[in-house]
């Protein structure tokens, strides 16, 4: 509304204003002397709240020789004190304000008096008065703005009072007279504050307890309007932990696989403290976690998860299997997890009713595996990158052979909605009549013998393959591949293009080298840059210590390294969409479900040499 209109009414005084003070000064000029009390007292208040406060000096001194009403007497002299504040005459305005009787103010006024009077406690460090002042009246405040203004000011106040202070009132019982939903109020705010109070520099250790106090308090009119200092929690502040437990099988059945895995972890965290130990000269010493290891096949989880309090455990790598990470999960529910295997269904919980996707219970536990049905579903991108139409799938007649199979094939049909063929072979020595049956020379080779007895003549005649499959994913070990492919290129016929064969990294294991190698050329398969970049430092360290060392046990040393790496690296995989870290087991991102996604490398054997192989999606 112009100011130039004199018909409308002046808003409350001492409510937020929407206008500066430059309009109700003009609207004070639209009307009579003894008609504009009103406008300048509210052309006062908007000259104190923008600082003006020479000008608020003459309206002040102008509105002192004028007959007012006590009602307006009043309102002038908590203006008056609000002006000595904002001049930093804080004794002053004490005193002004200490002349006032509160039970002559407006619900308004009487607001601004305890704002006040919270503001001068505030100043002189009363920290305890002010936050009592301010849970008084931050109930009965209108405004959005001030509501928050005022919640993020009495976090502040109440995070500066002993800790002790703090945790006392939890056990308090409400004092006689005071309803219980004050009292709850009063509690809460303790409460939050306390944890503010408690985790503040350590900002993810704050966003879980924030959650927790949700949940404890779920009708509290602070989460309504949050303090700020609890909404804008920086997001990728890393895991800092101090103490770090490392459940793993270190005797038993899994033995060996825990400690290749321990090796890896051990190998990343010495490499670390190298790093830091170069740099801390030039900034600041940077203190090492402890790391604690538990054998989780000697002892039960529940033992080893009993003695983390008394270890200050901060941060956990592990279980290893699966089923002993159903049982862990629900003992650690506050503490960060990296499991070392794929979540169980029944920790896992819907992100919404109508998706399909899922997500560990906490946002702080996570999942890292070396999944062989993750590794197929990358397959279908690369063979389908690769402009594949009709791929088949050759796999093993085991548990292990099916799963993998149906993983590319549920890939497939997935991405285009058609199905493939899967063929599943048993003893190596029926390769050969394997191989003939899948790519149907055996029905060639029949009809041709149907023919020569028909005609009883000596036909010319070449057995032919079948020209619809365009590429084959081959999940078998290197001695059946080894049999497998020369099988494949000797039966496709020969007037036929050469059909591309693909496989996982249970393809790739140690380093023959010489005419095994030739024997395999271009057959391309998918495994971790860490093996097939076999000039990387870390490798080239290892092959000196431990020459001998299979492959496997070489991916479970780089499962343990990236696992340790990883520790640092998941809050920034968690917030920031897009990020990936470059592991040793391959570029790592992190899904929906708080798994840890391994992007695998290609390659392939020229003319007995491996190659890198790059992706026909990632190298245009």
């Amino acid at each position: 509304m112009s100011p130039s209109s004199p018909d409308d009414t002046p808003p409350a005084l001492f409510s937020e204003l929407n206008n500066n003070s430059a309009y109700y000064l003009q609207k004070d000029q639209l009307y009579i002397e003894s008609d504009n009390v009103d406008w300048q007292l509210l052309a006062l208040q908007s000259l104190i709240e923008e600082g003006q406060v020479v000008l608020a000096d003459s309206i002040i001194t102008h509105l002192q020789t004028r007959e007012l009403s006590d009602k307006d007497k009043i309102s002038l002299d908590l203006l008056i004190a609000q002006n000595l504040f904002a001049k930093n005459q804080f004794d002053e305005s004490q005193k002004k304000l200490s002349t006032i009787n509160p039970g002559q103010l407006s619900q308004l006024a009487s607001i601004s008096s305890l704002s006040l009077q919270a503001d001068l406690y505030i100043q002189r460090n009363n920290h305890l008065a002010a936050s009592n002042l301010l849970l008084a009246f931050t109930p009965l405040l209108k405004s959005d703005k001030r509501k928050q203004k005022y919640n993020d000011i009495l976090l502040t106040e109440l995070s500066l009072l002993p800790s002790k202070t703090l945790n006392q009132y939890e056990t308090v019982d409400a004092p006689s007279g005071q309803s219980s939903e004050t009292e709850s109020f009063k509690k809460g705010w303790y409460a939050l504050a306390s944890i503010y109070q408690r985790y503040q520099l350590r900002t993810n250790h704050l966003k879980q307890a924030v959650i927790d106090w949700e949940n404890s308090y779920p009708q509290h009119q602070a989460r309504l309007f949050m303090p700020t200092q609890l909404t804008n929690i920086q997001q990728i502040e890393p895991f800092q932990p101090e103490n770090i437990a490392v459940l793993l099988p270190l005797s038993g059945r899994f033995q060996g696989q825990g400690e290749s895995i321990r090796l890896g972890i051990l190998d990343a965290f010495y490499r670390q403290q190298q790093l830091n130990d170069s740099t801390s000269a030039d900034s600041f010493a940077v203190n090492a976690p402890t790391l604690h290891f538990y054998d989780s096949h000697a002892r039960s989880v529940e033992d080893i998860a009993a003695e983390f309090a008394a270890d200050k455990i901060d941060f956990v790598i592990g279980p290893l299997l699966k089923n002993e990470i159903a049982t862990f999960l629900p003992l650690v529910e506050k503490m960060p997890v990296l499991a070392l295997n794929g979540f169980p269904e029944e920790s896992m919980k819907s992100v919404n009713d109508d998706s399909q996707t899922v997500t560990a219970d906490q946002p702080w536990h996570y999942s890292f595996s070396l999944s062989p049905e993750q590794e197929a579903k990358q397959a279908v991108q690369f063979v389908t990158a690769n402009q594949h139409t009709n791929p088949m799938i050759i796999a093993p007649n085991s548990d292990y052979g099916k799963r993998v199979a149906l993983a590319f094939k549920e890939e497939w049909k997935a991405q285009h909605n058609s199905d493939i063929e899967q063929h599943f072979f048993t003893s190596k020595s029926k390769l050969a009549s394997f191989i003939e049956r899948v790519l149907h020379t055996d029905q060639s080779q029949t009809r041709i013998n149907q023919m020569e007895s028909l005609t009883r003549l000596p036909l010319e005649t070449e057995v032919r393959s079948r020209t619809d499959i365009d590429a084959i994913y081959l999940v078998s070990k290197r001695d059946e591949l080894i049999l497998l492919k020369p099988f494949i290129d000797v039966t496709v016929s020969p007037f036929a293009p050469k059909i591309p064969i693909y496989a996982s990294s249970r393809s790739n294991e140690f380093d023959r080298g010489g005419l095994q190698n030739k024997e395999l050329s271009n057959f391309t398969f998918s495994d971790m840059p860490f093996l097939i970049d076999q000039q990387g430092e870390i490798i080239t360290e290892l092959k000196t210590i431990l020459p001998r060392q299979s492959y496997a046990a070489l991916r479970l040393f780089a499962f343990g390294f990236d696992s340790y790496q990883l520790i640092g690296q998941l809050m920034q995989l968690q917030t920031n969409e897009g990020y990936s870290y470059p592991g040793l087991v391959g570029q790592l991102s992190l899904d929906l479900s708080n798994t840890v996604q391994p992007q695998l490398s290609w390659a392939k054997y020229y003319q007995g040499d491996l190659i890198e192989v790059a992706s026909p999606a990632t190298s245009e």
